[in-house]
């Protein structure tokens, strides 16, 4: 019979210390950089479509957006240092985050003002990624909003240009005419991104591909997508059931505006998400339930700026919702 030799530990260095040698652990290469560059790939689709319905406008926005949002994340990190650095792609992925949903005559002075908030105030503040309480991008739109309300105007930007659809945001017309707003709009034109809204959210399809994309490259977890349609659907219909001529129907608030944005790449942020399977379902529920609340009983017409923000306030409550543990001590 071979003798079996046992593992013995290194012996200790001439200082008397052991050896800590890096031990045989896999690397995979699935770093934070990684990770935010799959999350632009699954962007690269609607970023595509706006660039092919807007051309020059559109990449003008994009452009500055990442352009200002890693020249003051160099300058933050400069100034202060922390874990948190410029190299792990998140500035570059919240910026794109964050162009989507500007309006495309969006000026320079906006976007500057928009990124500094979103970095600086964002992210920085709370300890960079990964610490954050609130998506920084839907921080700053918000924050836009209230501030410049007139300059985040999407029906504005858009009314000089030249596009074979109606030329009003369709959730901005169901709050003015009720649900005769929807007999105004083609639900191909919807699908396909033919509709006013910002720079790239409502570009429907395209988002549901890049949505796609992060669920089978597990970047995302299923049960918040799907949380966030049941809730979303659950309380569009009886809204529509109780008051039709007030409230659309289920699938005309998903097609319009930044619905399913808001379902596959804002209320999936990682850091503001929970992380156990039923506290992301119920997560999700409660942020389709809000974004509908929102756009039927308040004066803002998309409003999934204000929904993403306050289902983020609700995740360290989420997480308070463990499975079980099972160990020695379970019978």
């Amino acid at each position: 019979m071979k003798e079996i030799k046992m593992f013995q530990p290194a012996p200790p260095t001439e200082s008397g210390m052991l050896d800590v040698a890096v031990g045989p652990h896999y690397r995979i290469g699935n770093g934070i950089a990684a990770v935010h560059q799959r999350w632009v790939i699954a962007l690269i689709p609607a970023m595509a479509a706006s660039l092919f319905f807007f051309g020059p406008a559109a990449l003008r926005v994009f452009g500055l957006s990442v352009f200002f949002a890693v020249i003051i994340d160099l300058l933050a990190e400069k100034i202060a240092p922390s874990r948190d650095l410029t190299s792990n792609w998140s500035s570059v992925l919240l910026a794109i985050v964050f162009a989507f949903m500007l309006p495309l005559n969006a000026p320079w002075w906006l976007i500057l003002t928009g990124c500094a908030f979103m970095v600086i105030v964002g992210k920085k503040i709370f300890g960079g990624i990964g610490a954050h309480p609130a998506h920084p991008a839907v921080l700053s739109i918000a924050i836009l909003q209230l501030s410049w309300p007139l300059r985040m105007d999407n029906t504005a930007a858009l009314k000089d240009i030249d596009w074979p659809v109606t030329m009003v945001e369709p959730l901005r017309l169901l709050k003015s005419m009720g649900t005769f707003a929807e007999s105004q709009y083609n639900w191909l034109d919807l699908f396909l991104g033919r509709q006013v809204a910002a720079t790239a959210d409502g570009m429907v399809l395209f988002v549901l591909i890049g949505g796609v994309f992060l669920l089978f490259a597990r970047e995302i977890q299923w049960q918040l997508p799907a949380g966030f349609f049941i809730g979303l659907l659950g309380s569009a219909t009886l809204l529509h059931l109780s008051d039709p001529a007030t409230f659309a129907s289920p699938m005309f608030y998903i097609l319009s505006g930044g619905t399913l944005f808001m379902g596959f790449f804002l209320i999936t942020d990682h850091t503001t998400s929970p992380v156990n399977r039923l506290p992301m379902f119920v997560y999700g529920i409660l942020a389709g339930v809000l974004l509908i609340l929102i756009r039927g009983y308040s004066k803002h017409a998309d409003g999934i700026a204000y929904a993403v923000l306050l289902v983020n306030l609700c995740s360290p409550l989420m997480d308070m919702i463990k499975p079980k543990v099972k160990g020695a001590g379970d019978v």
